[in-house]
């Protein structure tokens, strides 16, 4: 909640602070750090966030603070404009302390300052970060479906999809796509030509349930190739008979017969 509020001579320095700014991080920054997991996300909502309050200089230093003291009628006293400025920078070093995983608040509550505490994570964090992205989109790349099921091969592209867009890196939904198709297996080889000859692109939700079509279809299939193979051996063995029982059957028993007169 804002309770009060400041003015800036920009959008990216330190604002020249009248009122101090306080902020509910539950509904403002709602989504903790866990590390190189989200630091991309998380980094996004609180610099947006900072914008949004004018207030980005704080986290990115790009202009100084005012000066501690200041000189009046040959006296010196504390500058107003500091103590407001350094209130408005403990609160949203506090409001960082909370919006992360308590395992990396201590990182963020040793530092003498907002930016020296977002320096710190940036460092530990956003390397790491792009280093995941690396071996997410490595992942991605060797993907195959092989013996897996649809569902499964498909569930599986996604997590690793869903991961990316988390770590700042999503795809688009072309690039799933031609994935997707391209490690299926040969039997979905018309699905996958009809796909391709698309002027639109399928997004995740249809592609899925396109495969999943295909897949049942594939089945019925195998139940209709394997119902006919039954019927026709079935009727191969009724047509076929040992000669005995076709003679048994255009001749009644002998016993049977009438017998000539003598």
């Amino acid at each position: 909640m804002v309770v009060l509020a400041t003015t800036s001579d920009s959008a990216t320095a330190v604002p020249t602070t009248t009122h101090v700014v306080q902020f509910n991080p539950a509904v403002k920054l709602p989504i903790k750090l866990q590390g190189n997991l989200n630091f991309s996300t998380w980094k996004a909502q609180l610099v947006m966030l900072l914008n949004g309050y004018k207030l980005l200089g704080h986290l990115i230093g790009a202009k100084s603070a005012p000066l501690a003291t200041i000189t009046q009628t040959n006296s010196t006293i504390s500058n107003p404009e500091y103590e407001l400025c350094f209130c408005q920078d403990q609160l949203i070093q506090q409001e960082m302390i909370v919006s992360v995983d308590p395992t990396i608040a201590p990182t963020v509550a040793t530092a003498s300052s907002t930016k020296i505490a977002w320096d710190l994570l940036h460092t530990t964090y956003a390397n790491r970060s792009q280093t995941r992205i690396f071996n997410l989109q490595d992942q991605l790349q060797n993907m195959k479906k092989a013996s897996k099921t649809v569902a499964t091969y498909v569930q599986e592209i996604r997590s690793i999809v869903d991961a990316l867009k988390v770590a700042g890196s999503p795809v688009a939904d072309d690039e799933l796509a031609v994935k997707i198709l391209s490690g299926l297996s040969h039997e979905f080889r018309e699905i996958t030509a009809a796909i391709r000859a698309r002027d639109t692109t399928l997004n995740f939700e249809e592609l899925f349930q396109k495969f999943t079509d295909q897949k049942l279809f594939l089945k019925h299939q195998d139940i209709d190739r394997s119902s006919s193979i039954i019927m026709a051996a079935v009727a191969q063995r009724t047509n076929f008979q040992p000669q005995h029982q076709k003679n048994n059957r255009r001749f009644p028993n002998q016993s049977s017969r009438p017998q000539a007169p003598r």
